[in-house]
């Protein structure tokens, strides 16, 4: 068939048009962000476009420009050109008003829907999900409607320019849309009706015995159904209730429809014997109803206002019969359903908080198990926005990209996203060292957009190096999820403390018994203070008093006095400072008892004695304590030995603490961190001023464990870790873990822990039982073993020490006394030999110091005191 010259140009345009759609469909399904296009530079050797390097650059705009809104394009173009070249009569029958409405609406649907996408969607490849065009209108909007206002907002231009565009009309959308729901419903209902009528029937010809075989035919919509007999029958039986009686009966009054439809079922009456005859015609079971539906929800008369689409459904609802004893016929009163009352719903009521469920257990029953529940912490919190294997890919790509563009060839062999960053694994290329890579970590973090990367330089069991990048959602770990972890439970050790998650998700859990001492250090708001709270939740998760118990410094009186009361303490939470050194000394001189008993006992650490003490008790000769001595004769003999917890000291702040009291904290500290081990001693110190004057030398050769949170400046991170790293760190619970025996830190995503939780463990102890204190440890009663070199009791006489004698004839033999010459003589510290004086002057042996602070010798030479 020819064509005339107009018809050839319309259909060769509409072959036009339909070739540059496909074209355009297939730049855009086959785009690799490292082709050449008008967002990338570089010499590229290769095209991945299937369209070639003109399709490449025709999506990159075309992605730049709308998002993903770009795939929408090639439809757009197809039906303009149908409509312009195979059907132009409508194109020339629209007036300008309506073009230009059409126009309008095209421009907000395509704004507001590139916003919207913007604002809600991930990115696609290295471009934004709405384009420059989303990026522009969503960044315009957001300062002044928030994402809420925004949202409203753009969705409302979003279906109005719609409507412009399209002529769509929602109204008779939303109409049309409710008449087809009713009308699922009611074809529903008929086909239940029909289906129990049948089953009723089958009920009957079973209980009286009727012919094998019956022929149901489906009535028309206002006919009665009809029931037809194949063989010889004597009776047929027929059910019916009161009101279906013969007429010389008198009828009764009309029921309600509830009253006939969940009526039971009445005696039912033989008809006469019919053959090859039409059974008189039963009342049809729902024709009232469907009468009164009609009425009520004739879709030519629909009120938009007064239309109750509830009633109507409940409506439905009534009609369906539960009841298995119900007649095969029902005679349906032509009396209008009534509709059930309404039922009120509840209120919303907020799921109860950790604390309330608590207190709900406590009033039901006292605790019976040993330890609390994890009932008690927030349940994890679901994964949002989980990473794509499609955005690993790209950002795998990325990552590629811009190493070479400083010149360093890698590429990306293991990809591992965890809950806060994801590890990307490096194949270098030969020569390649890794110093190259660590130098341009804020380089990277520059060209990848991200807050920091981490360059992990070795990675123990493989060859390659790892790139550290923050997700872009975060996920909070809980201390539910990790401390309900197989890892925790099964550890025997009751000195396990659960961390948080590692970078691939997996729960990260250690042994303080092994540490066996903890240095925590950070900057404020990084995380410190919470990862304390969570690694003491997990000792009282882990160990009953009979195992663990603790001594609480706390020189900020706000983090660990929540924990007082709790029957695990040794002491009250310790807030003053020269309490804080008390109890160190004690601890010092529990550490020297222990071990004169271990000695006694021929065993190595504390737990061979608990063992040995154990199996005697069991055996039935329990150990008598070796070091009893009757010094004043009045005991009864020596005491039975019993198994001996484990002690964890946690200092929150003892920066703090040295300041106050001095480098008297610091050798005491030492000398617990050295000898404490086998004596069951564990030290926990945490500290926010992590410089070299908090923690020293001493302190850093003892505790060879530490923990390193956020920190402002490389020199904070090798001051803690002795490598940096932890200035890269994200905060807020992110933290470098350097176990023992080993100097390559693990990356670790501390697990959180809210305020209600913490109280909630807290009450849930104080409620099993009732602390144990020991007077002893914050009076400063000391001994001879808790006191450091070169140090005094304070409160013992100055002729006790057994150094005075030699200080009494070092002043009568030279003649002159002086603190500073009693110092240098014996060697001792100076408050040890302002007290040998004082007591040489309380003596008499030299004199009250003059205005000029002298002292005179008052014993003659060669006199003896």
């Amino acid at each position: 068939m020819r064509l005339n010259g107009v018809q050839r140009l319309l259909e060769t345009g509409l072959i036009v048009s339909t070739a540059a759609a496909i074209f355009i469909l297939c730049a855009l399904i086959s785009f690799d962000p490292a082709d050449p296009a008008w967002t990338q530079t570089g010499e590229f050797v290769k095209v991945n476009n299937v369209t070639g390097a003109a399709g490449a650059w025709i999506a990159d705009i075309l992605l730049v420009t709308f998002g993903w809104l770009a795939f929408l394009v090639p439809a757009g173009l197809q039906l303009f050109g149908y409509l312009l070249f195979k059907k132009p009569h409508k194109i020339l029958q629209l007036d300008y008003v309506t073009l230009s409405l059409r126009i309008i609406g095209m421009a907000l649907f395509l704004t507001s829907a590139s916003a919207i996408s913007s604002i809600n969607f991930d990115d696609i490849f290295t471009f934004s999900s709405g384009g420059v065009v989303g990026d522009v209108i969503a960044h315009a909007m957001m300062p002044a409607f928030n994402f809420t206002g925004t949202s409203i907002l753009l969705l409302c231009f979003f279906f109005a320019g719609l409507t412009l565009m399209t002529g769509v009309s929602w109204v008779q959308f939303v109409d049309y849309l409710g008449e087809q729901v009713v009308y699922v419903c009611r074809w529903l209902a008929k086909k239940f009706k029909a289906f129990t009528d049948t089953s009723e029937i089958v009920r009957a010809q079973d209980n009286e015995q009727m012919p094998e075989t019956l022929e149901i035919k489906e009535p028309l919509k206002d006919s009665k159904p009809v029931i037809h007999l194949r063989n010889d029958i004597e009776a047929l039986p027929q059910v019916s209730l009161d009101n279906d009686k013969s007429g010389e009966e008198a009828a009764p009054p009309r029921r309600s429809l509830k009253d006939k439809l969940f009526s039971k079922a009445q005696p039912t009456q033989r008809a006469e014997p019919v053959l090859d005859a039409q059974v008189r015609q039963e009342p049809d079971v729902f024709a009232d109803l469907d009468a009164a539906l009609d009425q009520e929800m004739s879709f030519s008369a629909i009120d938009d206002e007064n239309f109750d689409t509830v009633a109507a459904l409940n409506q439905l609802d009534e009609t369906v019969p539960f009841a298995a004893d119900k007649p095969a016929t029902v005679v349906v009163s032509p009396a209008r359903p009534i509709k059930p009352a309404a039922q009120e719903k509840p209120g919303y009521q907020p799921p109860p908080t950790a604390k309330e469920r608590f207190e709900e257990l406590l009033a039901q029953e006292p605790p019976s198990d040993p330890l609390p529940s994890l009932d008690l912490l927030d349940r994890p919190d679901k994964q949002q926005n989980p990473i794509s294997p499609e955005e690993l890919a790209a950002v795998s790509r990325l990552v590629e990209e811009k190493l070479l563009d400083f010149n360093i060839q890698a590429s990306v062999v293991g990809v591992y996203p965890g809950p806060v960053v994801t590890r990307f694994e490096l194949d270098l290329a030969p020569g390649i060292k890794v110093a190259k890579i660590t130098s341009l970590s804020k380089d990277l973090a520059r060209s990848l957009s991200a807050v920091s990367v981490r360059v992990v330089e070795v990675i123990p069991g493989k060859t390659y190096v790892g790139i550290e990048l923050p997700n872009k959602h975060r996920e909070i770990v809980r201390l539910s999820e990790v401390i309900g972890a197989p890892k925790f439970e099964q550890n025997p050790s009751p000195l396990t403390m659960v961390l948080g998650k590692d970078i691939a998700g997996e729960p990260v859990v250690a042994d303080l018994g092994k540490m066996p001492h903890l240095l925590v250090a950070g900057t404020t708001g990084s995380g410190k203070s919470v990862g304390v709270n969570v690694m003491i939740l997990s000792l009282l998760y882990k160990s009953p008093p009979e195992d663990v118990r603790m001594i609480m410094i706390d020189p900020k009186m706000l983090e660990l006095s929540v924990y007082e009361g709790i029957p695990h303490l040794l002491c009250e939470v310790v807030t003053d400072m020269k309490e804080a050194a008390n109890a160190l000394r004690w601890c010092v001189g529990e550490m020297e008892r222990r071990y004169k008993l271990m000695s006694a006992l021929g065993v190595r650490n504390l737990k061979g004695y608990n063992q040995k003490v154990l199996d005697a008790k069991e055996a039935g000769y329990p150990i008598l304590d070796p070091l009893f001595k009757d010094t004043d004769g009045m005991a009864d003999g020596p005491a039975e030995l019993d198994k001996m917890p484990s002690i964890v000291v946690v200092i929150d702040e003892f920066a703090d603490m040295m300041m106050i009291v001095g480098k008297k904290v610091e050798e005491l500290i030492a000398r617990i961190a050295q000898k404490a081990r086998a004596a069951g001693i564990h030290l926990v110190l945490a500290t926010q001023r992590p410089s070299v004057d908090v923690i020293t030398g001493l302190i850093k050769a003892n505790i060879p464990t530490r923990m390193a949170f956020q920190v402002s400046s490389k020199i904070d991170s090798r001051t803690i870790l002795d490598q940096q790293g932890a200035e890269n760190l994200l905060g807020m619970g992110d933290m470098l873990y350097l176990p023992p025996g080993t100097s390559v830190p693990i990356r670790v995503h501390g697990a959180f822990v809210d305020d209600h939780e913490v109280h909630a463990v807290v009450n849930d102890w104080k409620a099993r039982g009732k602390p144990n204190y020991i007077e002893d440890i914050l009076s400063g009663d000391t001994t001879d073993d808790m006191l450091l070199p070169g140090e005094a009791s304070d409160e013992g006489d100055g002729e006790a020490d057994p150094l005075y004698d030699e200080a009494v004839s070092f002043v009568i033999e030279t003649g002159k006394v002086s603190v500073s010459s009693v110092q240098r003589k014996l060697r001792v510290g100076y408050n040890r030999a302002a007290r040998l004086v004082e007591q040489m002057e309380t003596s008499g042996v030299v004199s009250a110091p003059g205005h000029n602070g002298a002292r005179d010798v008052l014993v003659p030479r060669g006199g003896a005191h």
